[in-house]
């Protein structure tokens, strides 16, 4: 896998329960050094700094990006993005500012979401690494389809937990993580 920047954007995409939330937990937070903040609809994320919204409108997003845009050094996580970085929407201005100049404030966005065909697609064009979990819709897959070099209807049948890496136009098929459990 091509080195994590805190300054990308990242897109972990698919179904509810195939392993998105844990490989950003597990996988992918643990190797950064900079800060990280979690706009965290589901209350998933308690040992990190949280916001738990109110609503799913993308102007609660907008203000927190605000902050972590003025602050420097971050890294955002966006959990359900499709929810608040939703297709055929402009992007809120501090995100939009994120995803295409983060890298001169230090500053990156993970986007976790269920359907890839609902997220905003400046997220992920823009995105630097794209893990790719399983899909099952026809819409989701036909979208990959665009931009996978391999054929993705084995993204159909991918057993929870495994994944694609994508990123500069190679594609990894990735074996589940090893996760210890932690002692109380």
């Amino acid at each position: 896998m091509n080195k994590l920047i805190s300054w990308n954007t990242i897109t972990v995409c698919g179904m509810k329960g195939t392993g998105k939330t844990t490989l950003v937990k597990a996988g992918l937070l643990p190797s950064y050094k900079t800060e990280i903040f979690v706009f965290d609809p589901n209350g998933e994320f308690g040992e990190y700094p949280h916001y738990e919204p109110e609503t799913d409108s993308p102007r609660e997003l907008e203000k927190i990006a605000k902050v972590i845009w003025n602050r420097w050094n971050c890294v955002l996580v966006v959990s359900e993005a499709e929810l608040y970085l939703p297709v055929n929407q402009t992007l809120p201005p501090n995100i939009f500012k994120i995803v295409a100049r983060g890298r001169h404030r230090n500053v990156g966005l993970i986007a976790d979401t269920r359907r890839i065909a609902c997220l905003n697609k400046t997220v992920f064009g823009l995105s630097s690494h794209c893990f790719i979990f399983s899909h099952f819709s026809p819409t989701d897959l036909g979208y990959l389809k665009e931009f996978i070099p391999q054929d993705v209807r084995p993204l159909a049948s991918l057993p929870d937990y495994h994944y694609w890496h994508y990123s500069k136009g190679q594609v990894e098929v990735c074996k589940p993580l090893k996760i210890t459990s932690r002692k109380p």
